[in-house]
């Protein structure tokens, strides 16, 4: 075996350990999702409703991020109507 053996055959195998790796995190994250599209959530600061989501990787576990039109506290579509985020892990 060559030294460009060697390193192809290592890279493949890291390859596919980080895909396998980035499989269970989305799995987890989407299995410890209870909400869905047109939900209402809040987190500190803001409530929003719900558009879409993303997949996203913390320093600690993986974990959905959430997009949507911020509402007022009457329940109302906001003025300024730029897509807002709430992280999964910052849910009231």
């Amino acid at each position: 075996m060559s030294e460009l053996e060697l390193t192809e055959r290592l890279n493949a195998i890291e390859a596919e350990y980080l895909k396998k790796k980035k499989a269970i995190q989305i799995e987890y994250a989407i299995s410890n999702n209870p909400y869905k599209i047109g939900d209402v959530i809040s987190d500190h600061y803001k409530t929003i409703i719900i558009k879409s989501w993303k997949f996203w990787i913390s320093s600690s576990v993986p974990c959905l991020v959430y997009y949507g039109t911020r509402l007022t506290k009457a329940g109302t579509p906001a003025k300024n109507q730029e897509e807002n985020a709430i992280y999964q892990m910052n849910i009231k």
